[in-house]
């Protein structure tokens, strides 16, 4: 990979802004960057990420931790996560109704992309949403 590319770029810039404490999944990622199926592409990339990108923050759609984590693996994720006050259970997930995270519309809208992303963010979120109703119900 060329090291720097639109996607690569526009991979970084969406982690750099998931707040500390929570965390967004790889198709998450990939969704926003207007790739929907590019989630393994998005892991690809964060594998390389530059030290300021805050990998940890991001796990897969299940809220699993990495097993390609940097050099140290899921345990290392877990430490860096739980540094942030994010709880991560023993079998290395962590609780999505509670730790996932959207930007705001005004970002979203500011990213400039297809109606048809658009459609299926807005479907991903609505889904979130009723997924945290649902876990503060039980």
């Amino acid at each position: 990979m060329p090291a720097s590319s639109p996607f690569r770029d526009r991979v970084y810039a969406i982690v750099r802004s998931i707040p500390r404490g929570r965390v967004m999944t790889y198709g998450q990622v990939a969704l926003l960057c207007g790739l929907p199926r590019a989630a393994q592409a998005v892991g690809w990339t964060l594998h390389t990420a530059p030290g300021d990108v805050p990998c940890q923050r991001v796990v897969n759609r299940h809220g699993g931790l990495a097993s390609g984590y940097t050099d140290g693996g899921p345990s290392l994720q877990r430490a860096e996560l739980e540094a942030e006050e994010v709880e991560v259970r023993p079998d290395d997930t962590i609780d999505l109704a509670r730790y996932q995270w959207w930007p705001e519309p005004e970002v979203i809208a500011a990213l400039k992309l297809p109606d048809e992303v658009l459609v299926r963010v807005a479907e991903f979120i609505d889904s979130a949403r009723e997924n945290v109703r649902l876990s503060r119900r039980a």
